[in-house]
């Protein structure tokens, strides 16, 4: 999995590529979400996952404590992009609402 960043204007729009499934990738991504978060005021953060693969429990962990990040900086967390397989892990767990899934 790889991210990346670009703020603007009070928006934080993220990029994943690749698979979620945890581990180093899934750590490095959260490290580097906080220091964004703490280092500049955001409103809202979109995550774009129209490059994602495949997704396990510890990839939707990830997108959990991404929007938790989020709010404990103030900001609205949204996931935009999500495929096929992500689409319905994010139904079947109840996600969809709580993720602002799109």
């Amino acid at each position: 999995m790889t991210s990346s960043f670009e703020p603007s204007s009070g928006k934080l729009r993220i990029t994943l590529t690749g698979d979620l499934i945890g581990g180093a990738d899934a750590m490095k991504f959260a490290v580097d979400l906080r220091e964004t978060l703490a280092a500049q005021k955001f409103n809202r953060i979109e995550a774009n996952a129209s490059g994602v693969g495949f997704v396990n429990s510890s990839g939707l962990g990830m997108l959990i404590a991404a929007r938790q990040a989020a709010q404990e900086h103030g900001a609205e967390f949204r996931l935009n992009g999500a495929g096929e397989q992500l689409k319905h892990l994010l139904e079947i767990t109840k996600l969809t609402e709580i993720l602002g899934a799109a």
